[in-house]
This record gives C-alpha cells, structure tokens and sequence, in this order.
C-alpha cells in the first residue's frame, strides 16, 4: 500500500471513529434524559410556568429557555410557527434557565409584563430586538425598555414589579429544576414528557408533527 492510499485508509478508519463514537455519545445523552424525566416528571412543569395554548391540547412542548440565548431566539419563531400550525393540539410551556449575564433581568421583564397580561407580546418584541439589548453577550435592561414603548403597558409599574420576591423564587425553582434534568445550554425541549431524540430544527418539527398525528389518532376521551 503506497503512503497516499495508506493516510486515505487511516483518515477513513478515524473517520468512522469519530461517527460512531458520536452516535453512541447522542444515543446515551438521550438515554439519560429519559431517565431523568422519569425520575423527575412532576417537576417538569410548575403551576407558576408561563403557558400559550389550550390546557387540554393533547401535546404539550415544554421549553427551558433563556430570553439572551440567540439559539433561542432563532427558535422563537419555529416554536410560535409549530403553535400557529396546530392551534387546538399544541401548547407551550416555558421555563426559564438565564444562564447568560443579566438574564435573570430579562426574565423579571417578562413576569412584570406577565402581571399586565402582556408577556407573550413582550417575550416576542424582545426576541425580535434581543441583538440591539444584549451587545458583547450581556443583556442589558436598561436597552430593553425603549423597545416596548410602543405596546400599552405601564413601564413605570413594570419596573417596580420586577422587584417582587415572587420572581426571584421562579427563577430559583426553574433552575433547580433544570439542574434536576442535567439541562446547561439552552434550548432544551420536551414533547409529552419526552426530550428529543438529537437536537434539531427537524427533529423538534417531525416529534411535534408525530405527536399531533398520534393523538389525532386516538378515540375521543383517550390521550397519551
């Protein structure tokens, strides 16, 4: 064997290594999230979490998200589209997991805004402005209030209510919880119960479609 097809057979052995090696890495990532969910099911959802859709939709998406994450921004419109398709089978839940700097701010924002029934508008102003209030990776409060000048809310209330202890101890269970399920990067979801299989814009859009599908499925009355 000459040296060239020699460091072409060696490349290609390394190759399939490093595939296999990440199928089984995936493969046990979500092993473990099934476990977790299992061991951990009731703290999965709080009665505190914010909610979009029908109570009784048949799939539920449970989100861990993080208002300055830009994945979750790029996602915001996927998840509000997945909703937008299925209004009378789908709803959202969100936790918060503010891992990025000055987040836990952000997430007192949308609770403020949740307390004047504006969260929803507000959560998708701020996704749509997220890059010009979070410059150098930092969220910064202070820019964010320009950009809800134009929604009917009461900005002056909003700032004295993200003072409330109340939303300190929100933040504080949705990240215990979401050290429960081993969650450190955000977006994380869950459709019923279940996390995905591999992170993916694909993978979030077939399960929801599948689940959909399922329950469409059942008899009256059944649910999975």
């Amino acid at each position: 064997m000459n040296q060239k097809a020699l460091l072409i057979a060696t490349a290609s052995v390394l190759l399939l290594t490093f595939i296999t090696g990440s199928l089984i890495y995936k493969n046990h990532k979500a092993e473990k999230s099934a476990q977790l969910v299992d061991q951990n099911r009731s703290s999965l959802i709080r009665p505190h979490s914010p909610s979009l859709g029908r109570d009784d939709a048949p799939v539920v998406i449970v989100e861990f998200f993080d208002p300055a994450c830009g994945t979750c921004q790029a996602y915001h419109p996927l998840v509000m589209g997945l909703l937008e398709s299925h209004p009378d089978q789908v709803r959202l839940v969100l936790r918060y997991a503010p891992f990025h700097e000055g987040s836990d701010k952000i997430v007192a924002v949308l609770e403020a805004a949740r307390k004047q029934d504006m969260f929803w508008p507000v959560l998708d102003v701020l996704m749509d402005t997220q890059d010009e209030w979070k410059p150098l990776q930092a969220a910064k409060v202070d820019l964010v209030w320009q950009h809800l000048e134009n929604l009917d809310l009461d900005l002056d209330q909003m700032r004295t209510d993200m003072n409330d202890p109340e939303i300190a101890l929100i933040i504080a269970q949705d990240i215990e919880d979401a050290n429960k399920f081993n969650i450190d990067t955000t977006p994380e979801f869950f459709i019923n119960g279940k996390p995905l299989p591999r992170f993916g814009a694909e993978p979030l859009k077939q399960m929801v479609n599948e689940a959909v599908k399922a329950s469409s499925s059942q008899p009256p009355g059944v649910t999975r």
